[in-house]
């Protein structure tokens, strides 16, 4: 197969389904006495801090992410309150940056790989969605680490733009649903799938499918006979022209979305919080990053469990296709590495992916015996939270 054949260019982008609720639920909620939730601690007088975010109250960045970081400042002496709302910018606009950038508020929630020249590292992790293994709050916790601690040309792209990253987050891990079995390399040959970018697109080439090189709506595909898979997460199956058409989900390792920060603040905001203050905020990320993850989890394998209730086959790959999947993975990090200084503007992307990996595996072991929500917070609280200097993290260009 030539190279041509295998470099689509496509953004990766968020759950689809994810970004609709975004446009419609999120803007929908402007009465802001509906959307406030006020999570604050007594002992505390001053105002609340503001965090806009476009996402519905039962999105997992909302429901467990943001209310769990809520949850831990109310519990912490002196951190600071938190007053969240719901009627944010959606995390692909622009503004998601802009307002904050203008201290219109203190905390927000943004798509970073849909602005790859102003944050090219987050957008080619989020052309490394594959990469790694299948331990989305390891990978999270990995790219937190590197955009934070490691990744000096990272921290200039916020600081330029007047922001302050806190966290990243791995969204609910990909299958393919498809109208028929997918779980042989031979079954690969005859896809015709829709992907969530052009990672995605490589990988179906490299095992002789075909990707469909317009983005869609996997329920019109579907019906419309365009397309006989997607690749998708488990929440598609809630669109009925995705239900009545694929009949089979194939667990493997997909990957998820990773260019997104779950965890902003405004670099004024920041500026005027007190080093113990920062350090709250920080300790609060942790629990923060742990809930979006569990919580996109918990609703992808809920909305796999009703599907199998109602009889989508859910199959695991043979090994032989496990096999073909992590070589082609293998070899499209390397063609992503390689073509990085071209697509993203980013010149040490080999050395990038090699220590997003080594971070992946790190994690990936010490939050295997993380039994419940505060042991894995706790994890990555030690492990990248209390090294970054609050006196001087966001608050210098380096």
């Amino acid at each position: 197969m030539n190279q041509k054949n295998v470099t689509i260019v496509k953004t990766p982008r968020p759950f689809r389904k994810e970004g609709a609720g975004l446009r419609v639920m999120g803007w929908s909620w402007l009465l802001v006495a509906a959307t406030l939730i006020v999570l604050s601690s007594p002992t505390r007088a001053a105002e609340p801090a503001r965090a806009h975010i476009g996402f519905g109250p039962d999105h997992p960045l909302a429901q467990s992410g943001w209310r769990a970081f809520g949850e831990r400042l109310a519990k912490t002496k002196g951190a600071p309150k938190l007053s969240l709302f719901l009627n944010g910018p959606p995390p692909s606009d622009p503004v998601a940056i802009e307002s904050l950038g203008r201290n219109d508020y203190a905390f927000g929630a943004a798509a970073l790989s849909a602005f790859p020249t102003a944050f090219p590292y987050a957008a080619l992790l989020a052309e490394l969605g594959l990469a790694g293994g299948e331990d989305e709050l390891a990978a999270a916790a990995a790219a937190t680490e590197l955009l934070a601690l490691d990744c000096v040309a990272c921290r200039q792209s916020f600081f330029r733009r007047r922001v302050v990253f806190l966290g990243a987050y791995g969204a609910a891990r990909y299958v393919m649903l498809s109208q028929a079995p997918a779980n042989t390399v031979v079954a690969f040959r005859s896809l015709s799938a829709l992907t969530p970018g052009s990672a995605w697109d490589r990988l179906i080439q490299r095992l002789g499918g075909r990707a469909h090189e317009e983005d869609g709506d996997p329920g019109d595909l579907l019906a419309k006979g365009a397309i006989t898979a997607a690749i998708a997460t488990p929440m598609e199956l809630s669109d009925p022209d995705v239900w009545h058409h694929a009949r089979y989900a194939l667990k493997a390792p997909f990957g998820a979305y990773r260019g997104g920060a779950a965890f902003l603040g405004s670099a004024a905001y920041w500026q005027s919080l007190t080093p113990n203050e920062r350090r709250a905020v920080l300790t609060a990320t942790a629990d923060g990053i742990v809930g979006v993850v569990w919580g996109y989890q918990n609703m992808a394998d809920a909305a796999l469990r009703a599907a199998a209730a109602r009889g989508l086959q859910v199959d695991v790959a043979t090994p032989q296709l496990d096999e073909a999947i992590r070589a082609a993975i293998a070899a499209d990090n390397k063609l992503v590495a390689e073509t990085a200084g071209e697509r993203f503007a980013v010149r040490d992307a080999a050395l990038f992916l090699d220590r997003f990996l080594l971070l992946y595996d790190k994690f990936a072991v010490l939050l295997s015996t993380a039994r419940d929500a505060p042991s894995a917070a706790a994890v990555l609280k030690r492990e990248i939270f209390d090294r970054i200097p609050v006196e001087t993290y966001g608050l210098t260009k380096g």
